[in-house]
């Protein structure tokens, strides 16, 4: 069961999409499957940790402190999406705190393993460095987003950015509104007020502890960045 698992997370994992099946064989040899449960730190700042994690299932919340102690998210982690492939390829420490939303299921790849691989075999190396390309792109427009522009721009964007976290587009997001509303730096009640209002005009459906994206051109129209497409 958990190799089945590691196998599908590495296979479908953007790093790791134009691996040969025998490369990525070795890569679940290598590797193990972590079961964590809602609320566990994985990792804080200042650790210096030897692997690259794939989330299998659930999510990650990432968060820093400010220079008054204050705390804030500044990013989600989803299904499908990667952690810790900076900070293993520098050697330099996590900078910010990981801890886990909901239960969610791990793919642990032991870094030395990873890297032994890359260096022998170069085509390894930038089929995965496109990966993370596009990671920093999306990672650009994450901060843009947040920085200008109307709330009901910004909040359009960041719901596409996160449908689209794992690569392939989805239409239901598993978010709180007071997550929404610290990614972009506002209160939760903007948050709620642009989210009924987008409602009403058919764009989502408001569950609990989740958004459903009813129509994703128009939730596209109103986003202040052009939101990256899913990858194939």
């Amino acid at each position: 069961m958990t190799s089945t698992l590691a196998r599908v997370a590495i296979s479908q994992s953007e790093l790791f999409r134009e691996w040969s099946e025998a490369d990525i064989a070795r890569l679940v040899e290598a590797s193990e499957v972590l079961r964590l449960e809602s609320g566990t730190l994985l990792h804080g700042p200042g650790e210096t940790v030897p692997f690259l994690y794939l989330i299998a299932s659930g999510s990650l919340r990432m968060s820093l402190r400010t220079g008054s102690n204050r705390e804030f998210a500044f990013r989600l982690r989803f299904a499908g999406d990667f952690l810790g492939l900076g900070p293993l390829l520098s050697g330099e420490p996590f900078v910010y705190t990981v801890t886990c939303r909901g239960q969610t299921h791990l793919v642990r790849i032991p870094g030395p393993f990873l890297k032994d691989m890359l260096v022998r075999n170069g085509r390894l190396a930038v089929a995965m460095f496109a990966g993370f390309n596009r990671r920093h792109r999306n990672m650009i427009a994450l901060y843009a987003n947040a920085s200008t522009g109307s709330l009901r721009a910004r909040l359009a964007s960041l719901l596409g950015l996160i449908a689209n976290a794992s690569g392939h587009a989805t239409n239901e997001i598993e978010v709180l509104q007071d997550e929404l509303a610290e990614l972009l730096g506002t209160r939760r009640q903007g948050v709620n007020r642009e989210l009924r209002a987008l409602e009403k005009l058919g764009v989502l459906a408001l569950e609990y502890g989740r958004i459903v994206i009813a129509d994703r051109a128009a939730l596209q129209e109103l986003a202040i960045l052009p939101t990256p497409a899913p990858l194939p």
